[in-house]
């Protein structure tokens, strides 16, 4: 079973545990996926305020209709695919798409380990060489490896929040790293390992 597997494993039965009614379930999934949520929905819209809203009124509805809630394929897919059609539904009903950001501009890539606070200063250091690298890619590309390095989704499961087809997703990531390869040398992979959750 690989990690992607066991992981999937785990956040099933979480999920199952989450619709039988148990707080502590719902509450690791809150405190698990939130802050990406945020990381995400802050592509699609300016208003930060709404975003908060969304995201709140997101997880009040998972609470509130629980037991009859479906078992997502994958359950970050599902959270990330509500979100989404969460705020476009309510910048379209507010009459406000002054805030919708239709080409998801100035998007920043942020990494787990950034909250951990335990890494040695060698580490510390790969993190700022890895940082520096990706503030010269464009905002397209630095979504695109969000979503294959930190979100965990598939290339189809990008492809569904960007409108983009599979293999196109899949095709930008790898001319990305080729790049990347290119310009800087084998390590960026090894920096990608020690700043990224996959």
């Amino acid at each position: 079973m690989t990690k992607d597997q066991r992981n999937k494993y785990y956040w099933d039965q979480i999920w199952l545990k989450f619709k039988a009614g148990d707080r502590d379930s719902f509450e690791e999934i809150y405190n698990q996926f939130v802050d990406q949520l945020y990381a995400y929905g802050s592509k699609i819209t300016t208003n930060r305020e709404l975003l908060k809203d969304c995201i709140q009124d997101l997880f009040m509805d998972l609470y509130k209709y629980s037991p009859n809630l479906q078992n997502p394929e994958f359950l970050e897919f599902y959270l990330y695919k509500s979100l989404k059609n969460s705020i476009i539904k309510r910048l379209q009903k507010e009459k406000r798409l002054e805030f919708f950001n239709p080409e998801y501009n100035s998007f920043n890539l942020t990494f787990f380990v950034e909250s951990e606070g335990s890494q040695d200063d060698s580490q510390n250091e790969q993190i700022e060489s890895l940082l520096n690298v990706l503030k010269e890619l464009d905002d397209k590309k630095r979504e695109l490896l969000f979503l294959k390095f930190d979100s965990g989704l598939n290339y189809k499961e990008i492809g569904d929040l960007l409108n983009m087809k599979p293999d196109t997703v899949k095709k930008q990531v790898y001319r990305i790293i080729h790049f990347l390869r290119e310009n800087y040398k084998s390590k960026i992979l090894t920096l990608f390992s020690i700043c990224c959750r996959t």
